[in-house]
């Protein structure tokens, strides 16, 4: 089946950074009856998807209307995450989108700020303000080796793409701090002293004008090895092995590594 409807575009907006998270804060600029957007299951065969061609995505959005990853639609009720977006050319000439998109059930904005924090610091947060107040701009540079690529210290998996972090926030580096494995520390009668974190450390570059990502991406992954090494008092931390990880996003490179940053700490 079908349906051609106007849908209300929920344009996101990134504003202010948490400075528990690092998370920017979300917000949505509505426009209602923004256009024509036809909604089909998987499988379902349209004139615009040419001879043989048929809808890929479990739901698709057909629309002559610009939208962006992280975008939403309502119509009927119903929210959608647009999740990717196709464009469809002929010759030199625009045609639609396509936009796979995700029906969100239960829909709910992240909330601006972290919130009051439990009295045990979440080790996320701990790691996080390691790496903020050693790592030092002077060693993250563009191409030229003068001018200072812009970064930020976050938290994984934001409920946005982190893509638009380099186009909208206009950033050059991004660190992000996953959950821990936590290994408690048993004393001789087998209760704990601490904990041993063991946590995930992601570095991400993208190719720029005066950017080589691969280059921009070797720095970031120095200045983590540097600020170990040069800071061993207090909470010992140590870097494990580097997992280095390159992922196709159309005309862009995403360019990844991920640390395995472990340190020892008491129980509070």
């Amino acid at each position: 089946m079908t349906v051609s409807f106007l849908v209300t575009k929920r344009e996101l907006v990134l504003g202010v950074a948490d400075t528990v998270t690092g998370w920017y804060a979300k917000s949505y600029t509505e426009t209602v009856d923004y256009d024509k957007m036809a909604i089909v299951p998987k499988g379902t065969s349209l004139a615009q998807f040419g001879i043989g061609g048929y809808a890929k995505y479990t739901t698709t959005g057909i629309t002559c209307a610009p939208y962006s990853e992280g975008d939403e639609v309502l119509t009927n009720g119903r929210y959608y995450n647009v999740a990717t977006v196709e464009p469809v050319t002929l010759g030199d000439s625009h045609m639609w989108y396509v936009c796979e998109l995700h029906e969100m059930e239960m829909h709910g904005d992240q909330p601006a700020t972290y919130g009051t924090s439990a009295t045990v610091e979440d080790p996320r947060y701990r790691t996080k303000d390691f790496l903020d107040t050693y790592i030092l701009p002077a060693n993250l540079t563009e191409d030229d080796g003068v001018t200072l690529a812009t970064f930020i210290v976050c938290w994984a998996d934001p409920d946005y793409p982190m893509t638009k972090l380099f186009v909208n926030k206009s950033l050059d580096v991004i660190f992000t701090v996953s959950e821990p494995k936590s290994e408690p520390i048993l004393q001789y009668d087998k209760t704990p002293s601490g904990f041993t974190e063991h946590m995930p450390v992601k570095v991400f570059t993208i190719d720029k004008t005066t950017i080589t990502g691969v280059n921009l991406q070797w720095k970031a992954n120095q200045e983590l090895r540097r600020i170990v090494t040069a800071q061993p008092y207090g909470s010992l931390r140590t870097v494990g092995n580097a997992q280095p990880q390159t992922k196709l996003l159309g005309s862009t490179t995403l360019y990844s590594t991920e640390f395995m940053m472990d340190y020892r700490r008491g129980l509070t």
